[in-house]
């Protein structure tokens, strides 16, 4: 009984919010402390949703300089992923539009294997059909201009044309 919360710290945690701790010695049921109802299963809460840990503030207000966004390494990965992805491919208004957003979080996923803490990064890709047309793509952003990058690069082959962006913002 020593691992259940008073109805005081219950009461902390919200009316919404469902505490969940794992009890010693449970062997695989995962214990309720809003209600005291169990669950079976794994020994880990929901795998659907991510578990956040607290950390300890560390107080600095600026990354490392290995800790920062280097619009290089992005650039790299970036084009990496429009060769491998768009090599060959022809213009498709119905499937160009979803492959643009898979492109977009390949490229999303590829930036943040860098793991540079703190930074948010988004990432745009706009694609269309190569017919020798000019363009331009813009963009405005409020930041620092101390902490916070972008890279940009453009891909072509006969049919089609990518522009990928990747913004990485610091985040305090």
């Amino acid at each position: 009984m020593a691992d259940l919360l008073r109805p005081s710290q219950v009461g902390v945690a919200g009316r919404r919010r469902t505490i969940i701790r794992l009890t010693p010695g449970a062997h695989g049921r995962l214990k309720n402390l809003s209600n005291g109802t169990a669950k079976e299963g794994s020994d880990a809460p929901d795998s659907s949703r991510p578990m956040h840990f607290k950390q300890e503030n560390s107080y600095r207000m600026t990354p490392q300089d290995s800790e920062k966004f280097q619009p290089g390494k992005v650039k790299k990965a970036m084009f990496d992923v429009l060769e491998e992805r768009l090599q060959g491919v022809t213009y498709d208004s119905r499937t160009c539009q979803d492959l643009a957003k898979e492109l977009a979080a390949e490229i999303q996923k590829r930036v943040k294997e860098f793991r540079w803490h703190r930074y948010r990064v988004v990432c745009q890709v706009t694609l269309g059909q190569q017919t020798q047309q000019g363009l331009q793509v813009a963009s405005r952003c409020v930041w620092d201009h101390m902490l916070d990058n972008q890279a940009s690069i453009t891909y072509d082959n006969k049919s089609v044309f990518a522009v990928a962006q990747c913004y990485g913002v610091y985040f305090e």
